[in-house]
């Protein structure tokens, strides 16, 4: 199941053992990102949490943005 679809499929916000396991790195990495505000979270005290749907959007647009830009299928199109 994709990383994507497994977040949409969750209702109740993720710690980061939950996110960091999903995302394959370390909570070490996940804690980073949300300090550097490189990720989206939702902070109450020092207690750090993910919403699903939030993340789920993020990474699509974040994949949007990184793919490189398609070929023309025409190549006089240049």
């Amino acid at each position: 199941m994709s990383i994507i679809k497994t977040l949409r499929e969750r209702a109740e916000p993720l710690n980061v053992a939950e996110l960091a396991k999903l995302l394959l790195v370390t909570e070490a990495t996940v804690q980073r990102w949300a300090r550097q505000k490189q990720i989206p979270c939702i902070r109450i005290g020092d207690t750090i949490r993910f919403d699903a749907t939030m993340l789920a959007d993020w990474i699509e647009l974040e994949g949007a943005c990184a793919r490189p830009p398609r070929a023309p299928s025409n190549p006089e199109g240049y």
